[in-house]
This record gives structure tokens, C-alpha cells and sequence, in this order.
């Protein structure tokens, strides 16, 4: 009970419990070995039901602001951690904005459809398989990062920000997630000139038994 006096030290070890598990959590994402539970996803249906929690996450002073190709392909992936990536991306952008000397800025999530020949005419990455993949683009107009850091932010427990804030383990939860859902993830930054992440997951073709199964729903 509250009047125990072992009852703040119980508490103590209840919220250390939870704080353990949720890095258990994320370092099973960065190690790609988490049970993932893949359903077909639409991406601005996922992202029209997010948009209300990202808009309370990143504050009343920074826009919000969603754009969508036309007739995205479907996506194959855990709809919660695919959330969880979002989440992620768009927190870390309200905090770049947040760094800077004006508090108010724009995070914007835009998505499009790349099939492989785009991907081998405009050269994206050597190591993108030539495929068809649903680009998600998640850009601040926070502070931007150096090279020095760019090349770290995927590094699990490193962080920019002050001891006690974070622990480093976010943006190494998406690499994670977004590997093993077998895409590929890309940060473009410059200093005072915002960062923009890009994450390309690749186009889901429904099999027969699957659009037999969504025709009888």
C-alpha cells in the first residue's frame, strides 16, 4: 500500500523494470532478431491514423504536414512497428527543430511510388536491390547534423543529446526495424539546413490466395 514505507523503493524498482524492458525491446529491433507480425498495409491509411498523435507529439508551434503520391502500392510489414518507426523519425525532428534559436518550424512526411527503373536510372544506393519500393521521406527544418555525426546516428547508444534524455537507442530501433522488414534507410543533412530521413520498403504484390481472402472480407 502508498502508506508502506517500502512502497517509493517497490515503486522504484517497478519503473526500472519497465525502463529495462523497453531497451531489451529496442536493442531486439537495432539486432533485427524482434518477432514481427507483417499484414498488408496502405501507407496513408496507416499514416491518416497516426496523424493526430504525431500532431500532439511534436507541439502546437511546429506544422505538420503530410503529402502522399498518387496510388501508393501496398507495403508488407508489423503495423506496429512500422508506427514506431514514424514515431521515431518524427520526435527526433520536432527535437532538431526544437534546438534551434526559433521553436517553431515544419516536420513533413511525404511518400511516392520508385519502381526499379528509377531506382537504377537516378542511382539511389549501390546496395538497393533493383526493385519496386514505396519511398516514406520524413524532413525537419531543424539544425541540421555534420558529417561527423551523420555517420554515427545509427550507432546504438550514441546520441546528440544532453545525459538523461535519451538513450541513444532510437534511431538504431528504426535502422533495425526497416532492415528487417527488408528496406533500406537514408539521412541527408547539412547544418542550419534541416535532416531528412528516407526509408524505402519494398512494393507488396497481394498473392492470389490473399486477394481471394480480402474479397470474401
Amino acid at each position: 500500500r502508498p502508506s508502506d514505507p517500502s512502497f517509493p523503493d517497490i515503486m522504484n524498482i517497478k519503473q526500472n523494470a519497465h525502463r529495462a524492458a523497453s531497451l531489451v525491446r529496442q536493442l531486439l529491433a537495432f539486432s533485427r532478431r524482434q518477432t514481427l507480425r507483417p499484414q498488408t498495409l496502405s501507407v496513408p491509411d496507416v499514416l491518416a491514423d497516426l496523424r493526430m498523435l504525431l500532431a500532439r507529439l511534436v507541439g502546437d508551434k511546429i506544422k505538420l504536414e503530410m503529402h502522399h503520391g498518387r496510388d501508393l502500392w501496398p507495403l508488407k510489414a508489423d503495423i506496429g512497428q512500422f508506427e514506431q518507426v514514424v514515431v521515431n523519425l518524427c520526435v527526433n525532428a520536432r527535437d532538431a527543430i526544437n534546438d534551434t534559436e526559433s521553436d517553431d518550424g515544419t516536420v513533413t512526411i511525404s511518400t511516392r511510388n520508385l519502381n526499379a527503373g528509377e531506382i537504377e536510372r537516378d542511382h539511389f544506393r549501390k546496395e538497393m536491390q533493383l526493385a519496386d519500393y514505396v519511398m516514406i521521406e520524413v524532413r525537419d527544418t531543424g539544425t541540421g547534423m555534420s558529417q561527423a555525426v551523420m555517420d554515427k546516428i545509427f550507432d546504438p547508444f550514441f546520441s546528440t543529446k544532453d545525459v538523461g534524455k535519451g538513450t541513444g537507442l532510437g534511431l538504431s530501433t528504426v535502422y533495425g526495424i526497416i532492415k528487417q522488414s527488408g528496406g533500406f534507410i537514408y539521412a541527408d543533412s547539412e547544418l542550419g539546413d534541416g535532416t531528412s530521413f528516407r526509408i524505402f520498403l519494398p512494393r507488396h504484390k497481394p498473392t492470389a490466395a490473399e486477394i481471394e481472402a480480402a474479397d470474401e472480407t
